[in-house]
């Protein structure tokens, strides 16, 4: 049979889009962009653009006769635009792991063992990521739900534009501290407040707090959980108003600092305006075709890659609900 090395390897490569389509399935954001084709695969370039999808500023209006019409023009190439983030989990056997996995079912069991736990640690980091500021690792992780969905929406800038001076860059901060009394009133006016015809938020993320008040509070009008395609790795739902609000915390806490979520906060998304874009030859794959044994280590190497960055092309009509 092949040496480790190779076996690691060619599983790594042969398992690519299972790993893909794991670590989708345990962001409920990602589950929902994956549905409506939004995952996408491709030459990225140096940046990622994408068209402004909201923006109250238009040229056109009503007329009658023979009146003149505004042909003002208009800049419809407006952008957001986001930099390639690049994220990466290694393989690593030692040389004392090999020599004592001689046989060739030891092997095999070592290889899998190696890759189940890589698998598992990018699942957690690309999750904790997508969910958060995007200030980790010095600014280099991606550009999360709370940097898009921000408590603070008048301030900074979202995909290089400034939310001081554009509207259409902020989404809106609802400022309430949820209790299980008031948790569906206050909802139900944030969704209300972004509703345009027959679009509205369509998921609800949020951490353990605010759950457990939904949670609480539909108890007594008999909602009852509801297990979906949605979230396949032990996620939770509940519908409430058209919305399927998940469990975006979990293990950590009341804090849910495995999520990134604020506490007692919730963010309602319309998630036909969100993206995830990835570089082809790193998405979700190995670095290189054989593992590499530093100089100075009794070991071999490997990365799993991953270039892309996670994208909203409107801000404006994404809520945060947070005390």
């Amino acid at each position: 049979m092949p040496n480790i090395e190779q076996t690691i390897v060619t599983t790594l490569w042969d398992q690519t889009d299972e790993i893909a389509d794991e670590v989708t399935r345990n962001n409920a954001l990602l589950r929902y962009i994956e549905s409506n084709g939004e995952k996408r695969t491709r030459n990225l370039g140096y940046e990622i653009r994408k068209p402004v999808m909201y923006n109250d500023t238009a040229v056109g209006g009503f007329y009658s006769g023979y009146s003149s019409f505004n042909l003002d023009a208009i800049d419809d190439l407006t952008a957001f635009v986001f930099a390639i983030k690049q994220c990466y989990e290694p393989v690593a056997i030692s040389g004392r792991e090999k020599r004592a996995n001689q046989g060739d079912m030891q092997l095999i069991d070592l290889a899998e063992a190696k890759i189940k736990a890589a698998r598992a640690r990018l699942k957690n980091t690309v999750n904790t990521s997508l969910n958060g500021l995007g200030t980790g690792f010095g600014g280099l992780e991606f550009d999360g739900i709370r940097k898009a969905v921000s408590t603070s929406p008048s301030t900074g800038s979202y995909g290089g534009q400034s939310r001081v001076t554009e509207m259409y860059a902020r989404n809106l901060a609802v400022t309430a501290t949820c209790t299980a009394a008031n948790i569906q009133e206050t909802i139900t006016d944030a969704i209300s407040q972004t509703v345009r015809g027959d679009e509205q938020a369509d998921l609800g993320l949020q951490d353990n707090t605010n759950w457990k008040l939904l949670h609480s509070s539909l108890t007594a009008i008999q909602r009852i959980t509801n297990s979906s395609d949605k979230l396949k790795a032990g996620g939770r739902s509940l519908f409430y108003d058209g919305v399927e609000f998940v469990l975006g915390g979990g293990w950590g806490g009341p804090s849910a600092v495995s999520s990134g979520l604020e506490t007692n906060s919730c963010r309602l998304l319309q998630t036909k305006y969100w993206s995830f874009d990835l570089q082809s030859g790193a998405d979700f794959k190995p670095l290189s075709p054989t593992m590499a044994r530093p100089v100075d280590q009794d070991a071999f190497f490997t990365v799993i890659i991953v270039e892309g960055n996670l994208c909203c092309a409107a801000p404006a009509l994404q809520v945060v609900i947070a005390p």
